[in-house]
């Protein structure tokens, strides 16, 4: 376990800067160095480490090895994964308070002067996805006030990418933005709303927030006939487990889990946990029907 600890962190910081560079990184070494050092047959083998008061040793002694074990396991599976193999293992980091602290407890994080409904996690998250992701089109069930709609519009302009997108809410703000195209539609009857016609007519890559919780199965079916490889779909529901499972099952490889994403501030610390997925594959056509990949 130590030997593939060691070897993912020679690989952690993208490789270009020092682990030093980030606190996480640098503390996890001391795990490491703690859980070394107790290999040894001698007390003299904790000098490397430095100083340590006894609260910090109690602490090493009750988490390092589950930590770092934990971080291994989930390591060793790669980046892009089954979201069965993950969910059996995973687990969600954050405990209920904490993911709803998480949205501010002095009032909702703002962008563009709109409350954004989203977490710390997922605030900072969003431009590590545009920047890899590239989405040519973004596709948000569930406007609200408009915040976050703004924000992803505006993360595509700093990205050099011509923003494009497409919120539908039952109730849309009345407010306009650059980028911006709100749309009247009910998730329950989304092909209504989201027609075939737009839709295929839409550049990919895509990235699709579902953060309307309504429907979602309905939403997974609808998307799906029209996502290319490299498309991202994002579940913004902690509950979701019991909708997307099934979903996915049917689906094999259709679909992996991007852990770039989903475990970048700990073990699934998102309102998005495992339900951050990539579209694999082509899937064989049904020559009755004219829709997508």
């Amino acid at each position: 376990m130590l030997e593939l600890a060691r070897k993912h962190l020679a690989n952690a910081c993208y490789g270009k800067f020092h682990v030093d560079d980030s606190i996480w990184f640098s503390g996890f070494r001391l795990f490491i160095d703690f859980l070394e050092s107790r290999l040894g047959e001698s007390s003299e083998s904790l000098a490397g480490l430095g100083e340590l008061e006894q609260p910090v040793i109690d602490w090493l002694e009750s988490n390092a090895e589950p930590i770092v074990s934990h971080w291994v396991a989930l390591k060793e599976m790669g980046r892009f994964v089954d979201y069965a193999d993950r969910r059996a293992i995973a687990g969600t980091l954050p405990n209920f308070f904490t993911r709803l602290t998480a949205q501010g407890m002095n009032g909702p994080a703002m962008w563009a002067g709109r409350p954004t409904m989203r977490s710390a996690w997922d605030f900072a998250l969003a431009p590590a996805l545009i920047d890899c992701i590239r989405p040519r089109a973004i596709i948000e069930l569930g406007t609200a006030s408009g915040g976050s709609t703004a924000y992803w519009a505006d993360l595509q302009r700093v990205h050099g990418i011509n923003p494009f997108v497409l919120s539908m809410d039952i109730s849309p703000p009345e407010f306009s933005y650059p980028g911006v195209t709100l749309i009247q539609g009910d998730s329950n009857h989304l092909a209504k709303a989201l027609t075939d016609e737009l839709l295929s007519a839409l550049p990919h890559p895509w990235l699709i927030i579902e953060d309307a919780h309504v429907n979602i199965d309905g939403v997974l079916n609808h998307f799906d006939q029209f996502m290319h490889p490299g498309d991202y779909i994002m579940i913004e529901d902690v509950d979701a487990e019991p909708i997307l499972g099934p979903f996915l099952v049917s689906r094999p490889n259709r679909y992996k889990v991007d852990t770039h994403f989903t475990d970048f501030f700990g073990h699934n610390a998102t309102c998005a946990p495992d339900q951050i997925l990539r579209r694999e594959q082509v899937v064989a056509q049904n020559h009755s029907s004219p829709r997508g990949t």
